[in-house]
């Protein structure tokens, strides 16, 4: 680490000296949203603090191209008919060629408006949504760049802690969250994920930030285009090749380091390639260091653009992603609970092939037809600190092939159909065993619980879906979009129908209501239905969303959102422990919140966020039952950013101060033959009945881009947990007398350099 401080000091002091003034480019094509024709005639406007406006105006085919000299701009893009839309943090490198391809809604206007580029949200998604770009991404504090964590700042947005990066939204599990990528439909995002020794979430995405184009998050109330998922979606568009010259990007942080390359293959194609590798675990040895284990991972991301000609794209996703963790003997034995004193080794390969042919239909009507096809493959052991009794072992398997159809069209300015629909194959097999909880546990449904070996093959099922969305723009006040759904699950052998439906008032120039409700649905993951033969009947989850929200626009950089909702839960699965794996869908409950949030864009030095979530929730595992706290719900939940930018340099600092996890109330009880005193979950009211301490996190992160003749150096520092605050992750009982509270208080500075050539 100091050898990293020495390095970034060396860096910022000579750095002045190789200054140079030379341009750059920014370039792309611009699109509406529904039809996806070109949008003529369209103004580009770009400024920053040192130098006038310059302007562009995109030709007949929606393109455009702007050169000006290095550094970092605001973007506003307008045009005659279309919501004005601004991109925040523009950066320009010398002899370096950005691509921000864009999307512009159709604005219904009959009265004088105040219009917000910063603000507009989509027309299909119009209540609980976001949108951020990798310049953004990278400017969050506390996140080191990882798109997971700087989702993490919105409201009822959370995570078990910070060594966790994924998301935990209004209330739901980390495998309740959907993610496509290109439109690829990719399941977990997240390395080293815990979902099957825990679930508390992985511990970073699994793309970098220079990978992203453009991301759109979704907390509740998405459209019937997303489905088998029960709380979130988040849509991620990677970035394109420039067409003009190879050029690329490297970085190295404290842990890791990666590069992507922009390979143009002629006019009508780009190539975009990235790869990362972390090298904590080299570190880790390095600095003689064993007390988390040994993680390390490995990516390879593929995109290849091809023009086949001017109303027809086709996309090619190829993805590799790769991860091990190692706790060998030294690491176990530090471990405070008895039943983490495991030698682990586990091991996860996913590999995911795509293609996605996007095609213009005349004027008024855009398709985008997908294929793929994805294999993983995760494995695991376990074994006590004999080295040689194996407490846990599983080698699962599975892969997917499907192909979607989405179709818009535009019958009218003020009426768009969304519809569309696919064929997803899925099989696997899935093989695991747990050994007795006896000597390793001293809870006592797993000091209980028998050996168990499981192998199934899951044969291949065919899921289908299809959905139907209208889009009508009343006038310039009032849209509603009403949506069905149909889901036929071939591994549970239900056919499902959900409706839902959005709308939006715009009460006032400044003020808008949005509502939205519907219907969403998760059948069973393969691992949970391998658990034991019973589980084969488990059925699909049930959600029901019911969300409002109030938007008050104080200036076109500023705004004030309230947002009220309740999510409904049935039909849920009880989660699995080591003493009971036969699961059912007897589970249901519900989550109520309230999130408010005060935003100003970068439009001028400064910019800052301030949210704040209450959240309740409540969950039962019998009809009859008594309900309980939600494990992964903070009730109180306060987050505050802001950011500057001065002179080249960017300083920004996120405060979260939160709520305490809740956890189990446990007693002890004395067995004989052996006699042995272990801990029980004596009534079902302590279950979830206590709480862990507060929570609170302040993080600093400083930045500054240095220019040169042909490429660009930004060193920056990423600071956790500045105030060294002991954050409870975790609960164990590593004797018979009092639990130990286990968690997070180190100070941690993320130290790295970024290069663009």
């Amino acid at each position: 680490m100091k050898i990293s401080l020495l390095l970034l000091f060396t860096l910022l002091t000579i750095a002045p000296s190789l200054l140079a003034q030379t341009s750059g480019i920014i370039t792309g094509r611009i699109t509406e949203r529904v039809t996806g024709q070109p949008v003529a005639k369209a103004k580009i406007a770009l400024e920053n603090q040192a130098t006038n406006q310059t302007e562009a105006e995109t030709d007949a085919d929606g393109r455009y191209r702007i050169e000006l000299p290095p550094g970092t701009y605001k973007c506003k893009i307008t045009a005659p008919g279309y919501a004005p839309l601004n991109i925040d943090i523009v950066t320009i490198t010398a002899k370096y060629t950005a691509m921000y391809d864009v999307q512009l809604e159709v604005q219904i206007t009959d009265e004088q408006t105040v219009s917000s580029g910063y603000f507009t949200p989509p027309t299909d998604q119009p209540i609980s949504s976001i949108a951020l770009r990798r310049n953004e991404i990278r400017a969050i504090p506390g996140s080191a760049g990882d798109v997971l964590r700087a989702l993490s700042v919105l409201p009822g947005v959370t995570s078990a802690g910070a060594q966790f990066a994924d998301l935990l939204v209004r209330g739901g599990l980390p495998g309740e969250n959907l993610t496509f990528v290109n439109n690829i439909p990719i399941g977990d995002f997240a390395y080293f994920t815990d979902q099957y020794d825990g679930g508390k979430g992985g511990r970073a995405a699994v793309l970098a930030p220079d990978i992203f184009d453009r991301l759109e998050f979704s907390a509740g109330g998405f459209g019937v285009r997303y489905g088998d998922k029960l709380s979130s979606v988040l849509d991620v568009t990677m970035r394109s090749a420039n067409r003009e010259r190879l050029q690329g990007s490297a970085f190295v942080d404290s842990g890791g380091a990666g590069t992507s390359l922009e390979i143009p293959l002629g006019k009508r194609a780009g190539w975009f390639f990235s790869m990362r590798r972390s090298y904590i675990d080299i570190a880790f040895d390095l600095f003689k260091i064993g007390d988390i284990g040994k993680p390390r991972n490995l990516d390879f991301i593929n995109k290849v653009d091809i023009d086949l000609n001017p109303t027809r794209r086709l996309t090619i996703t190829a993805m590799s992603f790769r991860d091990r963790y190692s706790a060998p003997l030294e690491t176990a034995r530090r471990e405070s609970s008895l039943r983490d004193q495991l030698i682990a080794e586990t091991a996860s390969q996913r590999y995911i092939l795509g293609a996605t042919l996007s095609s213009t239909i005349g004027t008024k009507s855009f398709s985008n037809l997908t294929a793929w096809g994805i294999g993983e493959h995760n494995d695991g052991s376990f074994l006590r600190l004999n080295q040689t009794t194996l407490q846990r072992q599983r080698d699962l398997r599975e892969s997917n092939f499907g192909v979607k159809e989405e179709f818009t069209t535009s019958f009218s300015p003020r009426l768009n159909l969304a519809a569309g629909g696919g064929l997803i194959w899925q099989q696997g097999r899935q093989e695991t065993f747990y050994n007795t909880g006896r000597g390793i546990s001293l809870l006592l449904e797993e000091y209980l619980a028998n050996p168990t070996t499981f192998s199934r093959k899951l044969e291949v099922n065919t899921n289908a879906y299809g959905y139907a969305q209208l889009n009508w723009q009343a006038n310039a006040r009032f849209s509603v979009l009403p949506g069905i759904r149909l889901d036929r699950y071939g591994v549970t052998g239900e056919t499902l129908v959900s409706p839902r439906v959005s709308a939006r008032l715009r009460m006032a120039s400044r003020l808008a209501l949005n509502v939205a409700t519907g219907v969403y649905r998760q059948p069973p993951s393969t691992f949970f239905l391998a658990l034991t033969p019973n589980n084969q009947q488990l059925k699909a989850q049930r959600t029901v969303h019911y969300i409002g929200g109030i938007e008050w626009q104080l200036s076109e950089a500023a705004r004030v959102t309230v947002e009220a909702y309740q999510k409904n839960y049935a039909h849920q699965i009880v989660p699995p422990t080591f003493g009971n794996r036969e699961l059912n869908n007897n589970a249901e409950g519900y989550v109520r919140g309230v999130e408010i949030t005060v935003q100003k864009v970068l439009a001028g030095r400064w910019s800052g966020q301030a949210n704040y979530a209450y959240t309740f929730a409540r969950q039962r595992f019998q009809s009859n039952g008594a309900y309980f706290p939600n494990e992964v719900v903070r009730p109180h939940q306060l987050t505050v950013v802001g950011g500057t930018r001065l002179k080249g340099w960017s300083i920004a600092s996120k405060l979260r101060y939160a709520s305490g996890l809740p956890y189990n109330r446990r007693e002890t009880i004395t067995l004989t033959n052996p006699t042995v005193t272990l801990w029980t979950l004596a009534r079902d009211a302590d279950r979830n009945a206590l709480n862990f301490n507060n929570y609170f996190q302040l993080d600093l992160r400083v930045e500054k881009k240095f220019d040169y003749k042909r490429w660009s150096l930004a060193p920056f520092v990423d600071i956790f947990n500045l105030t060294k605050h002991r954050n409870i992750t975790e609960v164990s009982y590593p004797n018979t007398r009092t639990p130990r509270l286990t968690g997070e208080r180190s100070l941690i500075p993320f130290v790295g350099l970024r290069i663009e050539f």
